[in-house]
This record gives C-alpha cells, sequence and structure tokens, in this order.
C-alpha cells in the first residue's frame, strides 16, 4: 500500500515531474496567467517558435504542458477550427545527436500522434492517413522485411517495409516522407494547426555553441516541417545565446523569460496540490502551505527542488511514524528535520577557509555568477580562481557549465546541497533575496 493513503492522499502532492497537458494539470498551474497567455498567444499567432528561458526547476516544461493543453481543448470544445495537439512527451537533444537521427524519433512520435487523435481529427474533416494500417506497421512487434513500395501509410506516400519501427530497414526516408505528406495535408497552414512538441532541457548539451550548432542543422529540416509548432526550453543562459544565432532568427522567437513564482502564489502552490491529490477532508499533509513556502525560500526559490524535499520529510514522517495531529506541530517538525539535514550536510563538507569565502561570495550574489565575476572575488585571472570553483564541484555546493568563453551567461550556480549547507552556514536564516 502507498504511504500516501495513510496521509489521505491518492498519489504525491509533491511529485517533481513537470505539470502533465491534462485537466489535473491545468488546475495545478498557479501564477503563471500573463507567460501562459503570451506562450498561446505566439504559438496560434507566430510563424516563429517560441523559445524559454529559466533557471532549472523553475516549470518551463509545466508552463508549456499546460499551454498545450488549453490550446487542444479549444479545438475539441468547438472555440477554434486551429487544431493544436500535444505530444505525449518532450523531447531532448544530446551530444550524439544528429538532425537525421532526431527528425527520425520526431517522426515516430508524430505518426504515434496521428494514430491517437484520428478520431477527433477526422470528426472535425480534417485530412488524416488511414491510420489502422499505420498502427499496426509501427507496433507490431514483428515485421518481414519485403522489399519495394506501397501506399498503406496512405495519402499516396510511399515506404519500404522493414524488420522493426526505427531501424534502418524500416525505410527511414520513405517513412520521413510520408509523414511530412500528413503533416502538409492535416495542416496546410499556421491556422489549421499542428503537433505542438517541446525540445526541453537544452542546457543539457553543456555549451551554447553545441546547442546553437545542432540546432542551426536542424533550421530547414525538422524545424521547417509544416504542421510543427515547436517550444524550445533551456537554462543557464543557453536558450538566449542560441536564439540570438544569425541563422535561427528566421525561425525562433527571442526567448520568453521566466522567473520564479511570484511570491503571493507561492503558498497556493501547495493548497492546490493538496485539494487535488487529497482524498476527504480530514487531510494532514506533511508538508502544508506554510511550510513548503519555508523549503521553496530556503532552496532559493527553486520549485522543484522544493517538492522534492517535502516528499524525502513525508518519507521520513512516515517511516518514523510520528503523532502530530496539527499543521502547527507538523511544521515544527518540518523546521527541526531541515535543520538536521542541514547540519548533516555541512558536517560532510571540508573546504579550505578561501573556498568557504567564495562560496559565501556565490550565495550573496543570489547563487549564480559568471567566471568573469572573478574580479569580485578578488582574483586577477579566472585561473586563479578556478581551483576552489572545482573544490565547490567536489563538493557538491556548486555545479558549473563548461562554456567559460559566453560571458552573458551565468554558468556558476548553487546547488540544493548548496542552499542546505548555507542555512546551517548561517544559523537558520533564510537566503536575503537580492533587489537587482
Amino acid at each position: 500500500m502507498s504511504i500516501w493513503t495513510d496521509f489521505g492522499f491518492r498519489a504525491s502532492p509533491y511529485g517533481t515531474e513537470p505539470i502533465p497537458a491534462t485537466e489535473e494539470g491545468d488546475r495545478l498551474l498557479v501564477g503563471r496567467d500573463k507567460p501562459l497567455s503570451s506562450l498561446m498567444a505566439t504559438i496560434t499567432s507566430s510563424a516563429l517558435h517560441p523559445t524559454i528561458e529559466g533557471d532549472n526547476g523553475v516549470g518551463k516544461t509545466s508552463l508549456v504542458s499546460v499551454a498545450s493543453y488549453r490550446l487542444h481543448r479549444k479545438f475539441q470544445t468547438g472555440e477554434t477550427g486551429q487544431a493544436l495537439i500535444p505530444l505525449r512527451s518532450a523531447f531532448q537533444l544530446s551530444a550524439s545527436d544528429t538532425a537525421d537521427s532526431f527528425a527520425h524519433r520526431v517522426y515516430y512520435e508524430i505518426a504515434q500522434g496521428f494514430i491517437e487523435h484520428e478520431p477527433e481529427l477526422r470528426a472535425r474533416g480534417i485530412d488524416v492517413p488511414s491510420t489502422a494500417a499505420v498502427d499496426k506497421w509501427l507496433n507490431s512487434p514483428v515485421f518481414t522485411t519485403t522489399g519495394g513500395g506501397g501506399s498503406i501509410l496512405g495519402n499516396g506516400a510511399e515506404f519500404t517495409r522493414g524488420t522493426e519501427p526505427g531501424s534502418s530497414g524500416f525505410g527511414e526516408a520513405g517513412f520521413a516522407s510520408a509523414v511530412r505528406t500528413w503533416l502538409a495535408s492535416a495542416f496546410p497552414d499556421l491556422q489549421a494547426g499542428g503537433f505542438v512538441c517541446v525540445i526541453d532541457n537544452l542546457e543539457l548539451l553543456e555549451t551554447s555553441k553545441a546547442a546553437r550548432t545542432l540546432l542551426e542543422s536542424m533550421r530547414d529540416g525538422i524545424l521547417a516541417v509544416k504542421g510543427l509548432r515547436w517550444v524550445l526550453c533551456g537554462a543557464r543562459g543557453i536558450m538566449r545565446t542560441t536564439a540570438s544565432s544569425q541563422r535561427l532568427e528566421g525561425r525562433l522567437r527571442e526567448p520568453m523569460d521566466l522567473a520564479a513564482l511570484p511570491d503571493v502564489d507561492v503558498e497556493e502552490v501547495m493548497r492546490r496540490r493538496i485539494e487535488v491529490f487529497g482524498v476527504g477532508s480530514d487531510v494532514l499533509a506533511p508538508v502544508g502551505p506554510r511550510g513548503f513556502r519555508h523549503i521553496y525560500e530556503l532552496l532559493n526559490r527553486n520549485l522543484r527542488n522544493a517538492l522534492k524535499y517535502c516528499e524525502d520529510f513525508a518519507f521520513w514522517l512516515h517511516e518514523n511514524q510520528d503523532t502530530a495531529t496539527t499543521d502547527d506541530e507538523v511544521f515544527a517538525l518540518f523546521e527541526v528535520w531541515l535543520t538536521t539535514q542541514s547540519d548533516a550536510a555541512f558536517t560532510a563538507t571540508t573546504l579550505t577557509p578561501k573556498a568557504w569565502e567564495v562560496f559565501d561570495g556565490i550565495v550573496s550574489r543570489g547563487g549564480s555568477i559568471s567566471p568573469s565575476d572573478h574580479p569580485d572575488f578578488g582574483f586577477k585571472e579566472m585561473a586563479n580562481m578556478r581551483p576552489y570553483i572545482k573544490a565547490l564541484e567536489e563538493t557538491q555546493l556548486v555545479v558549473s557549465s563548461v562554456d567559460e568563453s559566453d560571458k552573458r551567461r551565468r554558468t556558476i550556480g548553487v546547488t540544493s546541497r548548496g542552499w542546505m549547507v548555507n542555512y546551517a552556514r548561517s544559523g537558520y536564516k533564510l537566503p536575503e533575496r537580492l533587489t537587482s
């Protein structure tokens, strides 16, 4: 039996996965009305693909999910004839990807999207392929290779059948051509709609140069395919430097900066989660709105990390079978647990006085700096500061990107463990908020 049943929930209210593109996801999104409206307007009205820049854990993917859901609902309810359909999951790019390998993954998901949404599209008079045949072709476990072409994909598109979906014998060129034909037929222009596709976590490519190079290679390929509405998301400044590429100017809009959740909405996040996941009226959440605000501020306003610590505490509370019966009692336990966790992290961290000085300097600047800030720390060259940054990385107090040539990016940031250590070092004070 799930521990959440004992707390009065049907599932964890502290899940860190992005909000889904569902009615429930729509209920869970809090405090994002303005960026949500802006993103929806761009998806529906601009030929350029929107991009979103924001810190890790700020909620970029959740914003896109809810925007996609609302646009899809507008089509389903007949409010608009523009059919905007969210795909099942977001894409991520890796250093091993090429424009062709990534496009093949996309075409496979688009084919699955046509299969899933054929009834509603066909009901609204949109030209879609015969997906029963496509479904059998894509999803049957065993195929017999039969060289030559055919038209099982519909719309007259030819293909070569292979032994398994995604293999080289699958006839990649013919398959890609078929999917593009479906898209052009179903979504001949922007107002007809298309599939909303997300490229998430672009910072995983580690450098803006790597991201820019790969996206530039996709410019006239998958990013130009009719019927696909892309949304690109990234942290650490990577979206801003990538979108500024001259070659990508005709494909990508300037990034929307997604800031931390407004202070006034922080507690509402947890109220909404307790309401959505709670069963009955006698729910006593391990971490309620007040506790959530506390850990959210302690971790410098990182939504994802705050939820993770809330879930960790819930497991601790369950394992220790504590008998707290009021919100005040649970909050007091949460505060004690946090001090214990932060003390343990601090005690386990060994650094030189100078390394601690550098760490405190990063914290005082809001938790994120650029390598070009080294003079502010008393170093003539970044090379003189690097050993201390390395020591902080090795103790997992900060994380750095490798792109030190891009001076516009904040590339060195305090981790959630770093903020916990800072909590102990500061005498359990919450980080001061920078005003500029």
